[in-house]
């Protein structure tokens, strides 16, 4: 019983592996590979085609989450030479402005950070596992001394 409960524990707090997922384009249309983590319905790695911008691939990546920070996503490029930018799509809701968001190069690495829901979240997400293995461990001690 004690084992049974341990293993659905640490099964519970194993991460998926990293995906990887192929946008299916036109014949002869050029593929590119970028990344995505954290506040989004399907992170990994896509191949996308080349001209694609950031609102409509994370259309493609399945939406933000209900925790995502629209004012605050992270783009890393690393060609044609290095540098961290962010976006801000809130801005782009409001205007309208395709300007606003940029378009995808081969190797981007986006990073949407959670807002405070998603820090709340973490949190209860916490304390629930924290408070299963205080009952668990409750439960052992009470068996142990034969209660």
């Amino acid at each position: 019983m004690i084992i049974i409960c341990f293993f659905l524990l640490l099964q519970a707090q194993q991460p998926e592996g990293a995906k990887y997922y192929v946008y299916l384009g036109e014949i002869g249309e050029l593929q590119i590979k970028v990344s995505i983590w954290g506040e989004i319905k399907s992170p990994g790695l896509y191949s996308i085609p080349e001209g694609m911008d950031l609102a409509t691939f994370l259309t493609l990546a399945g939406g933000l989450l209900k925790g995502a920070d629209m004012s605050g996503i992270k783009v890393v490029r690393s060609f044609p030479e290095a540098k961290v930018f962010s976006v801000n799509l809130s801005k782009f809701f409001k205007t309208g402005r395709r300007e606003d968001v940029p378009v995808l190069n081969p190797g981007d690495m986006i990073y949407i950070k959670g807002n405070f829901y998603s820090r709340i979240k973490e949190f209860t997400h916490f304390l629930t596992e924290t408070t299963f293995l205080i009952g668990a461990y409750y439960g052992i001690y009470r068996l142990i001394r034969g209660e």
